[in-house]
Parts: structure tokens; C-alpha cells; sequence
């Protein structure tokens, strides 16, 4: 498919999100392109239409205004409606472009907010009958505020990254030309894995951390505080969001004994069993809350004195497979989460 073909694609609103990021780095290097297929009329009519999309004092050329109107055919028709039409494996994306100058707020179906910064690229697949949230971005500063939903990890996607979190705040920056990526945590925890899903490229981030990717460096674990230079640049970001960081206390029920060498359950449903190893094993596992609700365990297992995140994985799986064998359930697993399913 040839250049021509692809921005006449674009323009009927049929590009895929890669597709159409494609589009935008080429009117970045020559706005020029849309000329030959975009009449005056054409121009006037649509203007029309578009009440959103307005002028600055006089500093923004046509060509731009193009690149940003016709960018919203594919993008921002859903930042305030459900698309049509998008349906794939009982999943839906919506995809979400900001091509303001001022950082642009998301609310997804769960009550998640995402906070695109200028130039902020994401796609959505966030629904009430999926095992896990999932947002990919494909380019850009986005803060994250995450809905509180136990059941169902959020998961964000950054090139060779993942990020999964239960309910936190947190910044993903990704830079698609340099495949750079910056991960900042503001509140709670989040574990980020890179896909080859060693243990040492697996890192569970505090409040005040930040992980750096890059194809040079891997992953690399730092502070960044509070009166840091990054943290200036979060409170310059989203100043609404609270500027200390800070981690929400979790406390296991008063059915999960712990002691040095020992972990001892006393007939505890399996949802407080799942959110233990959710907040204490940093494992993330999505479930149904009506399909376990009934259902308890009792059991006794070894755990070392000081654990690891790898001691920590072992003892989260040893967990979950007594629970499918005692227990009408299966295990699967995608993008790095365990997700409890009934047998069939």
C-alpha cells in the first residue's frame, strides 16, 4: 500500500491504530501530503462542523488544523462516545489521541481516569466482561489513576514493558522513536515486567520509584522523590493529583497466619486468598467475585524467612494450584496474570 492509499484509508476513518500513528509521523515530516486529496470545499464544510476545534490567535496553520481535525476522525470521535463498529474477540479498543496543548483527562468504563499529556497516544480495552483492564500506549506522557477493582488487574502496555496495578497512581512515558520508556509510581504498587518475564527483569515499584527502560540501559530501578527533578515535572503535569507519594496500607485477614517459616490459611475465601497474593506476593491474578464467593480453602504451606519476589512467585503458584485442585477451577495466564476461570 502506497502512501496515497493509507492517507485515503485514513481519511475514511479505517486505519488501525498503528496505521494511523504511521499517518502522523509522515504529516510531522511534510504536512504537505493532505494538499492533493483535500478540497477547499471540502476544507470549509468540515470546519463547519467541527465546533471543537478552534484557531489560536491566528498561530496555527491550515495545514495543522488539517492534521489535527482529520486525526480526530480515527481518535477523538470516542473520547465522548462508545465506537461502532470495533468489536474483535468480544473486546473493544478505543483509541485516544491528544493533539492539544494541555494535558486532556479520560474517564474509562470502570471509573479509571487517564490523563493524556500533549501528544499522548493510548488504546483502551477496558469492559466489565474482560479478565483483566488493558491500555497500551503507543506514544507519550500518560498519568494514571486506576478504579479500585480487586478482581480485575489493570494492565499497561509500553513497548517491551508491562505494567499491571490493582488500584494506584502512576505515570507511564513512552517515546515510540527511541523506545524509551519511564515508569513513576505516586501511590501504591505496581509490578513491571519485561516480556521475557525473567526474575530479573521483573520489578516491584514503592512510591517514589521509577523504572527506566531503554534497548541501552534494560531496566534500570531509581528514586525520583518528591523534590526531585521528576517529581517537579509530575506536579507540573496534573497539580490536581497529590504531590507525596505515598503507599496505602494492605491488612490480610484474620484467617491468614504468617510466621517465619510458615504460611497458614483457616478456611479463607478465596477472594481474601487472591487479594493476599495480589498485595503481599505482588502476583496478579484476575477472577470473578461471584464465581469464587462460595468457595473457601484451608492449608498450610512454606515460605522462607526473607522472600524474594521469586520466593514470592513459587509461593503464589504453589497457592493457586491447590485451589484448582480442590476447587472446580482452571488457571490460565495472559500478559503476565493469572486469571482463575471455571472448569468446563
Amino acid at each position: 500500500m502506497n502512501r496515497k492509499q493509507l492517507l485515503n484509508k485514513f481519511l475514511a476513518n479505517q486505519c488501525s491504530a498503528e496505521e494511523a500513528k504511521l499517518v502522523f509521523s509522515w504529516l510531522n515530516e511534510n504536512p504537505k501530503l493532505l494538499d492533493d486529496l483535500i478540497s477547499e470545499d471540502d476544507w470549509t464544510s468540515y470546519i463547519a462542523q467541527e465546533k471543537n476545534v478552534k484557531r489560536r490567535n491566528g498561530n496555527i496553520s491550515k495545514i495543522f488544523t488539517v492534521f489535527v481535525i482529520f486525526g480526530l476522525l480515527f481518535f477523538c470521535s470516542n473520547l465522548f462516545e462508545e465506537p461502532h463498529g470495533q468489536i474483535a474477540q468480544d473486546i473493544i479498543r478505543k483509541t485516544y489521541y491528544n493533539p492539544l496543548s494541555r494535558p486532556k483527562e479520560i474517564i474509562t468504563d470502570d471509573e479509571s481516569h487517564l490523563i493524556l499529556a500533549p501528544g499522548a497516544l493510548v488504546q483502551v480495552r477496558i469492559k466489565s466482561n474482560l479478565d483483566f483492564r488493558y491500555v497500551k500506549v503507543l506514544e507519550g506522557k500518560v498519568q494514571f489513576e486506576v478504579a479500585k477493582d480487586p478482581s480485575k488487574p489493570f494492565i499497561v502496555e509500553s513497548d517491551q514493558l508491562t505494567t499491571t496495578a490493582l488500584g494506584t497512581q502512576f505515570i507511564v512515558n513512552y517515546t515510540s522513536r527511541s523506545k524509551d520508556v519511564l515508569v513513576q509510581l505516586l501511590e501504591g504498587k505496581v509490578r513491571v515486567a519485561h516480556i521475557m518475564q525473567s526474575a530479573e527483569h521483573v520489578k516491584i515499584l514503592k512510591p517514589g520509584q521509577q523504572i527506566h527502560f531503554s534497548a541501552a540501559s534494560q531496566m534500570v530501578l531509581s528514586d525520583f522523590g518528591n523534590t526531585s527533578k521528576g517529581a517537579d515535572r509530575l506536579v507540573n503535569f496534573l497539580p490536581r493529583l497529590i504531590s507525596t507519594a505515598k503507599e496505602k496500607e494492605y491488612s490480610y485477614p484474620m484467617t491468614i497466619h504468617q510466621s517465619a517459616n510458615w504460611l497458614e490459611m483457616e478456611e479463607t475465601s478465596l477472594s481474601e486468598i487472591i487479594q493476599y497474593i495480589n498485595h503481599e506476593l505482588d502476583m496478579p491474578v484476575s477472577y470473578d467475585s461471584l464465581l469464587v464467593r462460595n468457595y473457601r480453602l484451608k492449608g498450610r504451606f512454606r515460605r522462607n524467612a526473607a522472600m524474594d519476589l521469586q520466593d514470592k512467585t513459587q509461593l503464589a503458584e504453589s497457592i493457586l494450584q491447590l485451589i484448582v485442585e480442590v476447587n472446580p477451577f482452571k488457571l490460565e495466564k495472559q500478559q503476565n496474570t493469572y486469571i482463575l476461570k471455571p472448569k468446563k
